[in-house]
């Protein structure tokens, strides 16, 4: 087996950080103002009680819960550099949505009523930011690999329902969870990719 680092990780991370940037430029300078616009006006609506059971499992305790349960059916594992990857790269995360959100100050949408209590900014979505990296991070670290394709169909639908959620909610643009995708993802993979990396090195 090559012992050399599997650059793809890294390469689709770097493409994804591309896609955040062009996505950060085009709401931050209102080039996507129409496609904010509409986009929020089409999602926006529908039960507001199944809206917010979406989203809550983006929410915070949630998360938390799921990225603790994980670490901890690593380490019974012994597999202990995974654990601590899947506790920094949660931490992480947090980090990211809150310096991103402080250096954008892109506040929240006032289009239409939101249908769910919010106190921090936009830009970027720290329910799909942070979503993308607890849920991603355990399927490519917990899942086994004749496993792992189901595993991320699933964050996929998962992830994908939680960010619509939040411009349903009225309480984000399209543009601020197309940025959190691309941002989680991103980290998720560069975390995972170390983390392997060191393990390898370990063999």
């Amino acid at each position: 087996m090559s012992r050399h680092p599997d650059s793809r990780p890294a390469i689709a991370a770097g493409l994804l950080l591309l896609v955040a940037i062009v996505d950060g430029w085009l709401a931050l300078s209102g080039r996507a103002t129409a496609f904010d616009r509409g986009g929020l006006l089409w999602l926006a609506g529908g039960d507001p009680r199944l809206l917010n059971a979406v989203t809550g499992l983006g929410n915070p305790p949630v998360r938390l819960a799921v990225a603790g349960v994980v670490v901890v059916l690593l380490a019974i594992r012994r597999r202990w550099t995974p654990a601590l990857t899947m506790a920094l790269m949660t931490g992480g995360g947090l980090l990211l949505s809150s310096g991103g959100k402080l250096l954008t100050a892109r506040p929240r949408p006032s289009l239409l009523p939101q249908l769910d209590q919010v106190t921090s900014l936009s830009f970027p979505s720290g329910h799909a930011l942070n979503s993308m990296v607890v849920y991603l991070g355990a399927a490519l670290l917990l899942a086994p690999v004749r496993y792992r394709p189901f595993a991320m169909l699933g964050v996929g639908v998962l992830v994908a329902a939680i960010g619509v959620s939040r411009v349903a909610l009225a309480v984000h643009w399209p543009t601020d969870v197309i940025a959190g995708w691309a941002i989680g993802a991103a980290w998720a993979l560069l975390a995972v990719a170390i983390c392997r990396a060191m393990e390898t090195e370990r063999r």
